[in-house]
């Protein structure tokens, strides 16, 4: 009896050490954090941010990146890859953020909100969180215009920000988006051989006849896109387009829906989109 108690102390030590350990892989709660790492949401929560350089003070041009779906984490890899992006897309009188979706824990701060383990989470409320920490940026660096770079997930929440907030952003560089959700869904659940449909999220197809007839947005899928495939965000550039919106596509050549964050054209293309506003 003796063996077993001790055994199973033993057990629970270990059980408790690992979720510590777990616990200091994840940063601060974003109401803890540094006044230019945390933004109000505008819903009672805050966002954690990661600024590219110092903030300015105020800066005619605000950049956010959203990252794509990671089942409510997010790694150091992940964020290194998105300051490096950040870092191309600096400039004078640009201020450039890296944004953590609700819900999402992080090295660099916590977000609030709910994030599904299972990534189905581009909800109405989850957008609106996005949409007022945009607005709550834009106020506080006095900015004029607001472009938005999302990956994946994040485009798709790029893409519905535009359609259900749209005085929030001005323009958008939509990478590897899953624009119209259920028949991706249903491509990726046929590829992994499970699944079902996602019946949290909003299709961002369904919100485009919202969106101002001047804002300007280009998607870009990899070639080899095997996840989100092109027609996806394809389909979205022209219902969009024959709406008024100054959409556009392209190809990635030989790139994945990974990789397609290494596009060298990232930088080029949001000078472009800025350039027109």
């Amino acid at each position: 009896m003796d063996i077993l108690v001790k055994f199973t102390n033993f057990r629970f030590l270990m059980v408790l050490a690992l979720v510590m350990t777990s616990r200091v892989a994840w940063g601060q709660l974003c109401t803890d954090l540094p006044v230019e790492r945390t933004v109000s949401d505008q819903k009672g929560g805050c966002l954690a941010l990661v600024p590219i350089g110092t903030p300015l003070i105020a800066a005619k041009t605000l950049i956010v990146m959203l990252h794509g779906d990671g089942e409510g984490q997010l790694g150091h890899r992940q964020i290194d890859r998105w300051t490096a992006i950040g870092r191309s897309l600096s400039a004078p009188d640009r201020n450039v953020f890296f944004m953590i979706r609700p819900g999402y824990q992080t090295p660099v701060g916590n977000s609030s909100g709910w994030a599904n383990p299972k990534d189905d989470d581009y909800t109405a409320e989850n957008i609106a969180r996005v949409a007022g920490a945009l607005a709550s940026l834009k106020s506080t660096y006095k900015a004029e215009k607001l472009l938005l770079v999302g990956h994946s997930g994040g485009a798709a929440t790029s893409a519905l920000v535009l359609g259900k907030h749209p005085t929030v952003a001005d323009a958008a560089l939509l990478l590897g988006c899953p624009c119209d959700v259920p028949p991706w869904r249903n491509h990726r659940n046929a590829q992994r051989g499970r699944g079902g449909p996602w019946t949290n999220s909003l299709n961002p197809l369904d919100y485009i006849s919202t969106i101002p007839s001047g804002t300007r947005v280009m998607a870009v899928t990899g070639s080899q896109d095997d996840n989100t495939l092109p027609e996806f965000a394809k389909r979205w550039v022209e219902k969009a387009s024959s709406s008024g919106v100054h959409a556009r596509y392209a190809d990635a050549p030989d790139l994945n829906h990974s990789s397609i964050q290494q596009w060298p054209d990232i930088h080029s293309k949001v000078s472009e989109l800025i350039n027109s506003l």
